[in-house]
C-alpha cells in the first residue's frame, strides 16, 4: 500500500495522485478529460473523498464515474 505521505508527494497537475475511500488512484491522464473542468486538480495529492463522492458539492458521480475511477486504481491506503 502507500502512505499519505506518499500519495503527497504528486501533487501536480502532471503528476496527480489521489486517496478515494481508502484507494490510491493516478488520476494524471485524465485531468485533461475531465468534465468538470481542472477543478479535479484539488484532489492531487490528498484525500479526495468528500471531493469525489458528493461531486464537489454537486451532488454525486454516476456509476460510469466509478467504474472509470477504477481503472485508474494504483494500490491501496496503507495504515
Amino acid at each position: 500500500g502507500f502512505t499519505a505521505a506518499q500519495v503527497s508527494e504528486h501533487s501536480t497537475s502532471s503528476d496527480c495522485w489521489t486517496i478515494i475511500n481508502g484507494e490510491v488512484y493516478d488520476i494524471t491522464s485524465y485531468i485533461s478529460q475531465h468534465p468538470g473542468g481542472n477543478v479535479i486538480t484539488e484532489a492531487c495529492g490528498v484525500d479526495g473523498t468528500t471531493a469525489f463522492n458528493t461531486q464537489g458539492g454537486e451532488g454525486s458521480h454516476s456509476p460510469t464515474a466509478d467504474a472509470l475511477l477504477s481503472s485508474f486504481k494504483i494500490g491501496t491506503l496503507a495504515n
